[in-house]
């Protein structure tokens, strides 16, 4: 167990704030935006000349954490959602090799999935550099916890809506990637799907019944939906771009995700059964990680 910084208490925080964060480059560098879904208010949340990627929301929608490289070593952030009072919670030496990425908050609030490369490779995985990590920012047992059920390369993860399963993706010395599901209270992990190629950015719906992910099961990148009880699978996207990193909507009836169709990456929205699809963004520069508000 590491240490972390906790977010002082007497932050004041914005009322919840609905739309669609994403990451562009359309400043000259990677910096977070907000868009309401019908693509109205493009909002710029961060601007520094550093990379601000991989945003993320906790179930209130007061605060977006975020990873940054503004301090030297890639760190996790979080803000208000209005773009204020950016804090780093790792706060390593700038000139540290250790990165954490990709943070995922549980609906508890105060713990966070990410990956990081700070801690060695375990077991036959020797090539592994990027290994789940637990950060817990509140309580008795804050800093990092290395997830140490599978060992392996694992670089995205999505919180059930309860907070006590976490699904993430990981693969060791094998061609093709598993997705697992680890249960927190039980410690016990299954496997969940195993697909031809990559399958990445796993999103779990709010009322627990769907994951959507991004895989190349046809020799092309598309997203797909996973019924968890009967595990089931749809694809949903049929297109020969690659379409990846799916988001839901708080009702979970669209889903929001990254497609280079038109020619660059742009953020797409369509309804949860992949009709009705349409360019959120449209903007010449790269759009990536779009992820949806919790508040309606």
């Amino acid at each position: 167990m590491m240490g972390c910084n906790v977010p002082p208490p007497e932050r004041v925080l914005p009322d919840p704030i609905s739309g669609i964060a994403f990451v562009s480059d359309r400043s000259g560098n990677w910096d977070i935006y907000l868009v309401a879904p019908n693509g109205e208010g493009v909002t710029q949340l961060t601007d520094h000349p550093s990379v601000d990627s991989d945003p993320d929301w906790p179930a209130d929608g007061r605060q977006i954490a975020f990873r940054s490289r503004r301090d030297g070593s890639s760190d996790i952030f979080v803000m208000g959602a209005d773009g204020s009072q950016p804090i780093n919670l790792i706060n390593d030496p700038a000139d540290s090799f250790d990165d954490e990425f990709a943070p995922k908050w549980n609906p508890d609030g105060h713990t966070f999935s990410l990956y990081t490369d700070r801690f060695p490779p375990r077991g036959s995985c020797d090539d592994a550099l990027h290994q789940l990590a637990l950060l817990r920012i509140e309580g008795e047992n804050q800093g990092f916890d290395l997830f140490e059920t599978i060992p392996g390369e694992q670089y995205s993860s999505s919180w059930s809506p309860d907070g006590r399963q976490l699904v993430f993706n990981s693969t060791c010395g094998v061609p093709g990637v598993k997705i697992y599901r680890y249960d927190l209270q039980s410690g016990g992990t299954s496997l969940l799907r195993t697909e031809h190629q990559s399958p990445t950015s796993p999103a779990w719906s709010h009322d627990g019944r769907f994951l959507t992910y991004s895989a190349n099961v046809n020799g092309n990148i598309d997203i797909y939906l996973l019924e968890m009880e009967t595990n089931h699978l749809t694809q949903l996207t049929h297109h020969p771009a690659k379409d990846n990193q799916p988001a839901w909507s708080p009702d979970d009836s669209q889903i929001a995700f990254v497609s280079n169709r038109d020619g660059n990456q742009e953020i797409y929205v369509m309804d949860a059964d992949g009709s009705n699809l349409y360019n959120l963004t449209q903007n010449p520069s790269d759009d990536w990680y779009p992820s949806w508000s919790p508040a309606k």
